[in-house]
């Protein structure tokens, strides 16, 4: 068996350490106990959400709330300071620095719920920052603090089975606008919920407005009980901001858990719809349809690989309006702007053929469809649509009506004995001339000849006879 130091052995020595133990135990009181509880749940929530923060640094909610708990640690601090002073001047000091993380704890809170709950007036909220402001200032140009003009000592009290220091002196009368910048904030906070609640967000109102309405003006009247000594206890500032940072903390959670449920549901929808765009661009691939959107606030459009390489245009190359009307043949550009300027002016849809000229001097004939997408407030955003290369079709149409315009011509010629022609011409005519004749014979032969579903008739008659 070992030996301690002094010789006797561990086993005798077990009882020393557990006395020892014991006695630390009892030199920690409650007050150190709860205030360093308190300091390091607001310490922790600060570093959780300002590591969220860097990560996103557009998420300026999290750095935000990471200020104010970060300012509410260090009031807690100088809560617990002040009730261990032994001398005025300590406590006068303690005090007057105690003013700083206030003034950031204030501030951060103001410009958190302006910006996470978007409501609460601007005017409102610089109101509370230049009160606080004005009594921060006031508070450093002010001996020994702009809470007590004049200390005159120090009594004790007990609180937690411990004795604990408290000031007594004259209220300085700059104290006012302290209480002041709490009174406005209170305004401010109550201005944010009734908002949030009109605008039918009631559980927000209720459960983040009305709670730190409620801890707000539990701390602010605290504070003022204990200062007029109408209640024996020290300044728990930090306790009331505690409750505040808490739900702040439980409302940000709430978001960040939101936002990674939206993320996993915005993936399943990214891979949804690129399913379907797949299926959609085999479809039209299949059908050499050209698939094209354009987006009238952006001016720029967008197409698919098809519907580029019909207009002549790269896939990286960035298309806009005007440059899709160069490409469009000059007889054709005014029609086709005109039904687009349409559609867009409430119209609604969009359908067109048209001519393209393409870099290379070949000619091509598109048929667009298109349709328009409004916004809520009836603007027009964008212009959905696809575009079908035509030219085959097109050549086909001319090539039948300019051979029955010739040939109506012709038929002409021959009715009015026009034979003023030239030589290569005549039997052409000739021909159309006895074609026409046959034609003409041959109506006049069917017309007279007995119709054969009639002799057909008599023939099962006679039969039958």
């Amino acid at each position: 068996m070992g030996v301690c130091r002094s010789g006797i052995s561990l086993y005798h020595c077990i009882p020393d350490w557990n006395c020892a133990l014991g006695s630390e135990i009892e030199d920690m009181s409650w007050i150190t106990i709860i205030w360093t509880m308190n300091a390091t749940v607001c310490l922790t929530l600060a570093g959780i959400h300002f590591f969220v923060w860097l990560r996103s640094r557009n998420e300026w909610e999290h750095l935000l709330f990471s200020c104010s708990a970060a300012g509410a640690v260090v009031v807690a601090a100088c809560e617990l300071t002040l009730m261990r002073t032994e001398t005025i001047e300590q406590y006068g000091t303690v005090m007057r620095w105690a003013h700083v993380p206030l003034w950031v704890l204030i501030v951060s809170v103001v410009w958190f719920a302006r910006m996470h709950l978007r409501a609460g007036r601007p005017w409102l909220a610089w109101t509370v920052v230049g009160m606080r402001t004005l009594a921060l200032v006031l508070n450093f140009v002010a001996t020994p603090n702009i809470n007590f003009e004049v200390y005159t000592g120090l009594h004790y009290i007990e609180f937690l089975g411990e004795t604990i220091s408290m000031p007594e002196g004259t209220i300085h009368p700059w104290a006012i606008v302290a209480k002041l910048s709490s009174l406005s904030l209170l305004v401010f906070l109550i201005n944010v919920t009734v908002e949030v609640w009109r605008r039918g967000d009631r559980r927000r109102a209720f459960f983040l407005g009305g709670s730190m309405i409620f801890f707000v003006t539990a701390g602010a009247v605290h504070s003022v009980l204990v200062e007029r000594r109408v209640i024996q206890s020290p300044y728990m500032i930090s306790f009331a901001y505690l409750g505040t940072i808490l739900l702040m903390a439980f409302e940000l959670s709430r978001e960040v858990l939101r936002a990674t449920q939206l993320v996993r549901e915005l993936q399943a929808s990214e891979t949804g719809l690129r399913e379907s765009e797949e299926r959609m661009t085999l479809a039209a691939e299949a059908a050499n349809l050209g698939v094209w959107h354009y987006d009238h606030v952006q001016d720029e459009i967008w197409a698919s690989d098809n519907w580029r390489a019909l207009l002549g245009f790269t896939k990286a190359e960035r298309i806009g309006f005007n440059g899709f009307l160069q490409r469009v043949h000059p007889e054709d550009r005014e029609a086709v702007a005109e039904a687009v300027t349409k559609a867009l002016a409430g119209g609604g849809s969009y359908e067109r053929e048209y001519r393209l000229v393409l870099l290379d001097g070949r000619k091509r004939w598109i048929a667009s469809r298109g349709q328009v997408e409004f916004h809520a407030d009836g603007k027009p955003v964008l212009i959905r649509g696809v575009s079908l290369d035509i030219t085959a079709r097109k050549q086909a149409e001319l090539e039948v009506q300019r051979q029955r315009s010739e040939l109506v011509h012709l038929s002409r010629v021959t009715m009015l004995g026009e034979f003023d022609l030239p030589p290569r011409v005549i039997p052409s005519v000739a021909l159309v001339s006895s074609r026409i004749k046959l034609g003409l014979f041959a109506e006049r032969s069917v017309a007279k000849r007995p119709s054969l579903n009639g002799l057909g008739s008599r023939g099962s008659i006679a039969q039958r006879a």
